[in-house]
């Protein structure tokens, strides 16, 4: 008897090349220069798991050689880039690349870690009006241009605010640190900066080309910079160079809702250096609480927001977006407003300076003004949405608490997906659903027998009401809608159920799973938190809170690290972040194999992160993760407000059984032709039973070339 997931396999098999899902096409341009990201875990008692990447600029006759101690110990390894191995503490393993049979590079020499996860040990900082600081959310990037990944770490403060609430908070302070725990620098936003998810939106991506990760965030009057300097001196604007950093902007309670909210000021956006977290160039945040450009204004009237204490004026979100297409600089695009008005500001660095590219203002819900690379003015007025409901028809209102990003038109563009609403790469409105506001989205290819993406949506607002759509990214059509009778706050979609092709979905407010075609398949609900790649099938698996969950036939099982049944609660006391959103401090592909790492915060000692690393065997070989260009700005724009997981731009089940296999030398199993065993099938889909003449076959789920 066959199992569901080895039908679903074999029934890929079966389908016309034209349907599929298309293969990953990130150009090389777009893919980070990163090493082999070796890492060795200590497992059993004499066990470690091996791991490493490949990367999507190598071909498919890319094999690999593991040395232990400076000896050759696993050879022509062909169809994983992970395996069990033994060795102790003392020992030491490098891996070797060969192309053609020509080694082509070395990694370094690795130890076993000391423990099954990764401990970072961080510098938590004081104490501060009695409150402490814990470890929130994290991004990565190459700062130092040598192929591994530092990690970029927001401190979160006890008495850190949500915008509808009132009170002072202690400052915003963001950390860099290699993954051995040195610590290269310390930037501390300062008072005029409020702690909490909706402020400081922090964009960790090499901007400029030069191979090294810039990171980029908004600034005030006393922020410093990683060398102890006032970021207002990196300005080239006399106004903001002449800046007093002594003041406090700090609201005293003059307003309906009370003290703590920033109202008044100036407001500015800095570029950091990656290496040392020196200001490079700070220059005004567009638009400022006002909704003016380069200057500086105290927050109007509440007819301009709907209301006049910075909620809706201080819910920011970014995102990272080659909007000029693969063979340019990307750009950063900070994001001001989502309830009412919606901000979108495109800027570039060029190593020396921040430049304005360009600026959507979606100013009501029919009108939009865009500002050009030199400020001009046009404005379009719109009569229309693609769902036919309510009477939002620009980015007005129809803004999440987070972003996604990606090519959606197939121009070699980035657009910016908003979640009811999209932009354009050239800043004018793509369209308009028109459903209204919502707390999550999910960009993916969540068809794979639909061309181009799709994306899921939930929705606040009553407009649908409520409940979620899923609609085409490129063009906003509707493709079906659930409802609800209230704010429908979470949903997910992911693959995390091979009994059904495509992506599956759910969302609060109910407890149906549903096919993406809209269809109810279980009765109950598996969890609305982030999907994962974890167990090394080619399917996703849940991540909430701390626990890893195999979601398969409608029944859900708890995975551990892989070597155990242990989950990985049992391992450095892990917490989650963000309170009732219960998400990782990062989730991402940040070395080994295909699989992605979680990043969650020690609670023994609340100044330790702890990397979590999947040592489940996998027979996949997949490059890594971080080069496929929609999940790479995914992690960009993970730390963003409402933390979402970064999705893949190609169904994973097509691109293994579909395509890996069809370049000959993949993997090489046997040279003769096996015994019947009645499991055998060629790649049209026959059933035979047992190859006769050279070529490639199936074989339990693996590829095989027969000579």
């Amino acid at each position: 008897m066959i199992s569901l997931k080895k039908q679903a396999l074999l029934a890929l098999l079966l389908l016309p090349l034209a349907t599929r899902a298309q293969q990953p096409d990130t150009p090389a341009s777009m893919m980070e220069t990163l090493d082999r990201g070796l890492v060795v875990v200590p497992t059993t008692y004499g066990k470690c798991f091996i791991s490493w990447r490949l990367l999507g600029t190598d071909n498919q006759q890319t094999t690999f050689e593991i040395l232990k101690n400076g000896k050759l110990y696993v050879r022509n390894i062909f169809k994983t880039t992970s395996m069990s191995v033994s060795g102790t503490a003392n020992d030491k393993f490098r891996v070797v690349t060969l192309q053609d049979g020509v080694a082509i590079d070395t990694t370094r020499e690795v130890s076993p870690w000391s423990t099954p996860y990764m401990q970072v040990k961080l510098d938590r900082p004081q104490r501060v009006n009695s409150k402490n600081y814990f470890p929130n959310d994290c991004s990565v990037g190459d700062v130092d241009g040598d192929g591994q990944y530092e990690l970029v770490v927001k401190w979160d403060p006890e008495n850190s605010k949500d915008n509808a609430n009132t009170g002072n908070s202690n400052d915003v302070i963001i950390d860099c640190y290699r993954l051995d725990g040195t610590q290269l620098w310390r930037i501390n936003l300062g008072k005029n900066i409020r702690a909490g998810a909706h402020y400081t939106q922090f964009l960790v991506y090499d901007f400029n080309g030069d191979g090294k990760a810039e990171m980029i965030c908004k600034t005030a009057p006393g922020s410093k910079d990683g060398e102890g300097t006032f970021v207002s001196y990196a300005a080239t604007d006399p106004l903001i160079l002449s800046a007093d950093n002594t003041i406090d902007y700090r609201d005293k309670g003059s307003v309906d809702k009370g003290s703590g909210h920033i109202l008044s000021g100036p407001e500015y956006l800095t570029v950091f250096e990656g290496l040392t977290g020196k200001a490079i160039h700070t220059t005004w945040y567009n638009p400022n609480r006002a909704g003016k450009f380069n200057q500086s204004s105290p927050h109007p009237e509440k007819s301009f927001w709907n209301d006049n204490y910075g909620n809706r004026a201080d819910r920011h979100l970014a995102c990272v977006a080659y909007l000029d297409g693969p063979d340019s600089n990307p750009s950063a695009v900070m994001v001001r407003g989502y309830y009412t008005r919606a901000y979108l500001w495109a800027v570039d660095f060029d190593g020396q300076e921040l430049k304005h590219k360009w600026l959507h203002a979606s100013v009501s819900r029919n009108q939009v003004e865009l500002y050009d690379s030199e400020w001009n003015k046009t404005s379009k007025t719109y009569s229309n949405n693609t769902s036919g409901k309510g009477n939002l028809y620009t980015m007005f209102g129809n803004g999440n608490h987070n972003i996604s990003v990606g090519d959606v038109d197939g121009d070699g563009c980035d657009e910016i997906l908003y979640g009811s609403a999209a932009i354009d790469h050239d800043g004018n409105l793509l369209y308009s659903v028109g459903l209204g506001h919502g707390d999550a989205i999910h960009l993916a290819d969540l068809d794979p027998d639909r061309p181009g993406y799709e994306l899921l949506d939930v929705h606040e607002e009553s407009i649908n009401p409520y409940g979620c759509d899923v609609h085409d990214a490129r063009t906003g059509e509707l493709l079906f809608n659930k409802t609800s009778d209230r704010d429908t706050g979470r949903g997910l979609a992911a693959d995390y159920d091979a009994a059904y092709r495509g992506c599956e979905f759910t969302y609060a407010t109910q407890t149906s799973t549903y096919s993406i075609n809209g269809h109810a398949v279980y009765s109950s609900n598996p969890g609305m938190n982030f999907r994962i790649f974890w167990d090394g099938d080619p399917y996703e698996e849940l991540f909430n809170d701390v626990t890893v969950t195999k979601w398969e036939n409608g029944s859900p099982t708890l995975l551990g690290l892989g070597f155990s049944r242990d989950l990985l609660s049992a391992y450095g006391s892990p917490a989650s972040c963000n309170s009732t959103k219960a998400t990782p401090c990062l989730q991402a592909d940040i070395f080994g194999d295909w699989r992605e790492e979680i990043i969650l915060w020690s609670k023994t000692d609340s100044c330790t992160l702890n990397i979590y690393i999947s040592a489940y065997p996998t027979e996949w070989r997949v490059p890594t993760l971080m080069h496929d260009h929609l999940y790479r700005m995914g992690v960009a724009w993970q730390n963003v407000a409402y933390n979402q997981p970064p999705h893949l731009g190609y169904f994973l089940p097509d691109f293994i059984e579909g395509f890996r296999g069809q370049d000959v030398t993949a993997i090489r199993e046997i040279s003769t032709a096996p015994a019947a065993d009645n499991q055998w099938y060629t790649l049209d889909g026959r059933r035979i039973a047992a190859p006769t003449t050279p070529g490639i076959y199936i074989n339990n789920r693996k590829k095989v070339v027969v000579e």
